[in-house]
């Protein structure tokens, strides 16, 4: 399998830089206290340390991304911008899964979008790139409906299916690749711009995901990075 980002996408965001865990053979089905308890506090910490996200270095720089590829982040917010907002609006941060916990955990932690994928049935690619316009989309909890990118829209796809994995960058996920407790392999991202969080703490955010991945769900993890002077990476086969 291969992971990359597409040449535009740094022709248009050069600070871009893009962590990357892939695990296999974990065990996602027992529940994980310590997971759990990480996205709590954390989730507690958000309300006391970002009372106003608006104003957020990190979350307006992702907006401002929106803006820049013509997307309206009040009508598609960035996904760690909506995260912290229900947050500071007093809404809980629901344990999922080990794995969904402990992405999210490292989201709040460093104020970044950081997501993942099963990827236990796909072949092939995991790019994020510029939308064509004929790639199918289908949302979290809506698989029979099935929408189609904008043109030059960010999409995470997997070209080898045409199908994406997330719309506008890192705005809404896919149904077909959501993880659950029975997923066996996954794809996690930790995306950084470098104009507002340098790729030292991007490098520790991710190690420190794969690191609890490992810890609270075995098999075999390892992490890879990309930015515009490393584009692509192949990563080992993925199943089990």
């Amino acid at each position: 399998m291969i992971c990359r980002v597409q040449p535009e996408i740094f022709a248009h965001f050069p600070q871009f830089f893009r962590g990357v865990v892939a695990a296999r053979g974990i065990d996602n089905s027992r529940s994980d206290p310590q997971a759990a308890r990480l996205l709590h506090e954390q989730a507690e910490k958000i309300r006391d340390e970002v009372p106003a996200p608006a104003a957020h270095p990190r979350l307006a720089a992702w907006r401002q991304a929106y803006h820049d590829f013509g997307v309206d982040p009040a009508k598609h917010p960035p996904a760690i911008a909506f995260l912290v907002q229900r947050i500071c609006d007093g809404k809980p941060v629901k344990s999922i899964s080990p794995v969904v916990d402990l992405f999210n955990w490292i989201s709040l932690r460093h104020l970044v979008p950081s997501g993942g994928d099963c990827v236990d049935d796909l072949m092939g690619d995991l790019t994020l790139g510029l939308a064509e316009g004929g790639e199918r989309f289908s949302s979290l909890g809506r698989p029979q409906i099935v929408e189609h990118p904008d043109p030059g829209e960010v999409v995470y796809v997997n070209r080898h299916s045409n199908r994406v994995l997330c719309r506008r960058w890192n705005w809404r996920n896919a149904d077909f690749s959501k993880i659950t407790r029975e997923t066996r392999s996954v794809v996690l991202n930790v995306d950084g711009l470098t104009s507002v969080i340098g790729p030292a703490e991007l490098i520790e955010a991710t190690e420190a995901l794969a690191l609890a991945v490992l810890r609270s769900c075995q098999g075999v993890v390892s992490t890879h990075y990309l930015d515009r002077e490393r584009p692509e990476v192949e990563i080992l086969k993925l199943a089990a």
